[in-house]
């Protein structure tokens, strides 16, 4: 068993965790902490996907279709700051 010196410090690191992330101190509380996979948006997925096309198409020397890969993958990584920001 914890002695009071112990459980008051608990306590206070239960405070400010809870001040400074409460969405994290609610997933510890709940026993239920979100998975990476959940952080994952559709939007940054789909970029990473765009700049592999715009990478492999480099390659094969496709200089017109590379460049609009890289533009969508820049819009959609824009666009995904933009919707954080005013979301």
């Amino acid at each position: 068993m914890l002695d009071k010196y112990e459980r008051r410090s608990l306590e206070e690191i239960e405070n400010r965790l809870t001040e400074e992330d409460p969405e994290l101190a609610r997933g510890l509380a709940e026993g239920t902490p979100r998975s990476i996979w959940s952080r994952i948006s559709p939007l940054l997925v789909l970029a990473v996907v765009a700049m592999g096309l715009s990478t492999a198409l480099l390659v094969l020397a496709e200089f017109g279709a590379a460049l609009m890969a890289a533009a969508l993958a820049g819009a959609l990584l824009t666009f995904r700051i933009w919707r954080g920001r005013t979301g």
